[in-house]
């Protein structure tokens, strides 16, 4: 690595971990202010609107209809979550990193919004898989290499429990929308929603990492049409 590309990771580095110390402290002692997000309003405990602007959101704050079931897989601390609740939507949150599931319960205790929130990660086999949690706390993944992109670093790694949509979705409601942002693991979520994507048809929402044109495919042939937004895909039933 060149000395300018280890004087830039070096400098990026210290920015994230600052932001980070910094937000830890306002969940800590702070207040929650509001934030736009979509087509919505609520408050979080979050420094920065990082995800308010995001085309994604916009499409399922949009679409999401009061009582609509959304399943919200990788939820982290609840920007997506909070939006749709915002609505009057039934949401199931999934987020196995101990540390943002306590973040997303505060944010939801801010706004007096009920959700469902599991500490189940999303994947294509129920069973116990390993989860590493990121020093940079949005990328913590099912995937080691993706726990350490940007400079980032593991610094811890737990056992998680993993169930599939499909087997979810039986002691669940079904949902209507499936929102999916699990760095780089999405393939896998995907593998293991099939019954449910072709028999209950909801829309997802697919935020990819990297490339996955396996993913888009493996939708297009379980019947789906796949609008890239450039950030994000909007998924819809033929």
């Amino acid at each position: 690595m060149s000395l300018s590309s280890r004087l830039r990771r070096s400098v990026v580095g210290a920015v994230y971990s600052g932001y980070y110390r910094a937000r830890d402290l306002n969940y800590a002692y702070g207040r929650p202010t509001r934030k736009t997000a979509g087509e919505t309003r609520f408050r979080t405990y979050e420094l920065y609107n990082l995800h308010g602007r995001d085309e994604l959101l916009k499409e399922l704050t949009e679409r999401t209809q009061k009582d609509d079931v959304v399943y919200d897989i990788g939820a982290n601390v609840g920007v997506y979550t909070c939006a749709v609740a915002s609505s009057g939507a039934d949401v199931v949150a999934f987020e196995p990193n101990p540390a943002a599931r306590e973040k997303l319960q505060r944010n939801l205790e801010a706004n007096g919004f009920e959700a469902t929130v599991s500490p189940k990660a999303v994947s294509d086999e129920d069973g116990t898989e390993t989860f590493y949690v990121s020093s940079y706390p949005e990328v913590s993944s099912l995937l080691r290499r993706k726990a350490t992109v940007s400079g980032g670093s593991v610094v811890e790694s737990t056992d998680v429990k993993t169930r599939t949509v499909d087997t979810l979705s039986c002691c669940l409601s079904e949902p209507d929308h499936i929102k999916i942002d699990v760095e780089g693991a999405g393939g896998a979520v995907l593998r293991g929603a099939k019954r449910t994507l072709e028999a209950t048809e909801p829309t997802v929402y697919f935020e990819p990492h990297g490339d996955e044109s396996d993913d888009r495919e493996l939708l297009e042939k379980m019947g789906y049409t796949v609008d890239d937004l450039g950030e994000g895909w909007v998924c819809t039933p033929h």
